[in-house]
């Protein structure tokens, strides 16, 4: 399986991934901020696409390819400093529903709501040990 898939805010293009994990998976490292995997906002997100290639090369090609034609706001490994000049045939992304995105959401609030905890469980034990130093 070689899957590129688009991720949008609103009408623009944030992000173009390649994978040869399924995509929920793939998709789960980016709103959970997985090592290695670029860290994405899952509520900024409006929809996502994707488009399946036959062959490994053909993945990384159009990768770069669309990196470069399209512009991702957060792409920034892969972007030439210049334009391209060649064109390559359209591949069809087609609109993929993640049917597990609103039990990331709910799971990626409580994961902040703990991280806030203890932080500032962590700021409280600071300032007692300052006050006791």
């Amino acid at each position: 399986m070689f899957t590129l898939y688009k991720i949008y805010f609103g009408d623009e293009l944030a992000y173009l991934g390649r994978t040869r994990q399924p995509l929920k998976r793939r998709l789960h490292g980016h709103f959970f901020k997985a090592r290695l995997h670029k860290a994405i906002d899952i509520f900024k997100v409006t929809r996502i696409e994707s488009a399946e290639f036959a062959t490994c090369a053909d993945m990384y090609l159009y990768e770069i390819y669309y990196i470069n034609k399209l512009h991702p706001l957060l792409n920034r490994d892969d972007v030439a400093p210049d334009e391209l000049t060649v064109t390559l045939p359209e591949v069809a992304f087609a609109p993929f529903e993640c049917d597990l995105m609103d039990k990331w959401k709910v799971e990626v609030i409580a994961r902040e709501e703990a991280l806030r905890q203890k932080r500032r469980e962590q700021r409280e034990k600071r300032a007692k040990r300052k006050q006791q130093g």
